[in-house]
């Protein structure tokens, strides 16, 4: 197996935190942990530290920076902004290479990830500005309107594992542009990543305090989203912990919250469906990023006469997936490992929940270990496993399998030749992130876009396939009115209305 200095093509060193425009090592109650590779158990990045005494030293030197922050004018801002994008880009097999290592997703993806954190800056600038621009308007007798678009101030980011760079980009790139001012707290199982993004940031050279990035766990993003000095939080994360964000600012109305959480997103196949197209989107939607996306697929409902085709089609196709360690060329994988223990079991477990629900299984799931059948390469030491298909006789709403996130690849099919049944059974979770339709035309699938509870929806497409330069949420458990894509710069800003005389 590669050694991790070959992989990276250098050494790797930890840095510490990225606070009031240096870079700080905890030296004194701090919070230590390793990063071991879920695809490798072999590849150990050196130790990292945190501390929660960073943290008001952050919220003073954000305070200092944003009112000269503010002031600038969009055009000075997007020139250190597109400095930015520029010191990315340099970076970007270096990020791609440290991500694939970190979380264990495929290089390609992880170099796709990389790849589009300048294109977000370019589409902020390009099309988000003009959802913020002043607007105008001649009141007659009562004299002249103006809505203003102003930045909230200090806002907090705190990024996920599944997407390290791409997400928390996202909310930080339309915050600055508003000028506001960011402290990122990445996930603690992607620090190294977060460190590059930081490392790129200082090199554009930003005013001191204007973006900020602490490393730490759960207790150091409870203190930070909690501090009385952060204006607003910004948050891609499950719907427990958004939901304990959200409830510890229950009473700081102030404070904006924007949080993109889980789903439990639904497909429906229905007649006129190009099966061999629909069992390919399946697999994509179901399986990409070893299923650990928040628009990943994990219910299909499905006509009577598609069924047998389109399960017997997933099923060969899911049986032929590579499935090894990021780096593998020969042949390239598909899937990567399943990020932790915690996350395996759960996985695990969640089958045989929907065994004990009668639930047929088509793909039982398993641990991966040693030679892949597939392939017959060696497989390294990591949380490596197989995906999991089901076949459920009928929808049940109070079915833990059927309604809970699992966050791994693993789906199951529902017959129906009812399509209002349908619709009904898509809409029969707490969860309303994203859907797909498969079949029909056009008109059909407005109809059924027009019932379904969910912020993203598709036709004739995978729910892994979002745009950004469209808005990204969902309804329900799935965020809370706050979109992000091409509107995160909505949760980055404020109205000021203005009353002119004539």
């Amino acid at each position: 197996m590669i050694p991790l200095n070959k992989v990276l093509d250098g050494e790797i060193k930890f840095l510490g935190s990225f606070v009031g425009g240096a870079w700080r090592r905890a030296e004194r109650n701090s919070v230590e942990w390793i990063i071991k590779s879920p695809a490798n158990f072999d590849w150990v990045f050196p130790q990292v530290s945190a501390s929660k005494e960073f943290i008001d030293i952050a919220i003073e030197s954000a305070r200092e920076a944003y009112p000269q922050w503010r002031r600038l004018s969009f055009e000075e801002r997007i020139k250190i902004l597109n400095k930015f994008g520029d010191e990315l880009m340099a970076r970007k097999e270096l990020i791609a290479r440290v991500m694939a290592l970190e979380v264990g997703k495929p290089l390609e993806e992880c170099r796709s990830e990389a790849q589009i954190l300048k294109g977000k800056i370019d589409i902020t600038i390009q099309e988000g500005l003009k959802l913020v621009a002043t607007q105008k308007y001649d009141l007659g007798t009562a004299g002249r309107g103006e809505i203003h678009y102003r930045p909230k101030g200090v806002l907090a980011v705190i990024g996920p594992f599944n997407f390290p760079t791409h997400l928390s980009n996202g909310h930080i790139i339309p915050a600055l542009l508003m000028g506001n001012v960011c402290i990122l707290k990445p996930s603690e199982k992607a620090p190294y990543s977060a460190q590059i993004y930081a490392q790129a940031a200082e090199a554009a050279g930003f005013p001191r305090g204007v973006f900020q990035m602490l490393q730490g766990d759960g207790d150091i993003a409870s203190r930070l989203v909690g501090h009385s000095g952060i204006d607003g939080v910004l948050a891609t994360t499950s719907y427990e912990i958004g939901a304990k964000i959200q409830s510890k600012l229950a009473e700081k109305t102030e404070k904006i919250v924007a949080l993109e959480m889980g789903g439990k997103n639904a497909a429906i196949v229905w007649e006129g469906s190009n099966v061999d197209q629909v069992a390919q989107d399946l697999i994509q939607s179901s399986f990409l990023t070893t299923g650990q996306r928040c628009t990943a697929l994990s219910r299909v409902y499905i006509h009577p006469s598609l069924k047998d085709e389109v399960i017997e089609k997933v099923h060969a196709r899911a049986k032929e997936l590579i499935i090894n360690h990021p780096f593998a060329d020969d042949p390239v994988p598909y899937m990567g490992p399943i990020i932790s223990a915690a996350a395996r079991d759960k996985f695990l477990r969640y089958s045989d929940i929907a065994v004990s629900e009668d639930a047929e299984s088509i793909m039982r799931p398993k641990m991966l270990e040693g030679v892949t059948r597939k392939n017959r390469h060696p497989l390294p030491e990591g949380y490596y496993v197989s995906p999991s298909i089901h076949y459920v006789k009928s929808a049940n709403p109070k079915s833990p399998y059927q309604t809970h996130e699992i966050f791994g690849p693993d789906i199951f099919f529902c017959e129906t030749s009812d399509l209002d049944e349908a619709i009904a059974n898509v809409n029969a979770t707490n969860f309303g992130l994203a859907f797909s339709f498969f079949g029909g035309d056009e008109k059909l699938f407005h109809k059924v876009a027009d019932e379904v509870e969910c912020g993203l929806t598709y036709w004739n497409r995978p729910t892994t396939g979002a745009s950004s330069k469209l808005p990204f949420g969902g309804w329900k458990r799935s965020g809370n009115h706050y979109p992000a894509g091409l509107f995160a710069i909505y949760a980055s800003s404020q109205v000021q209305t203005r009353l002119l005389q004539g």
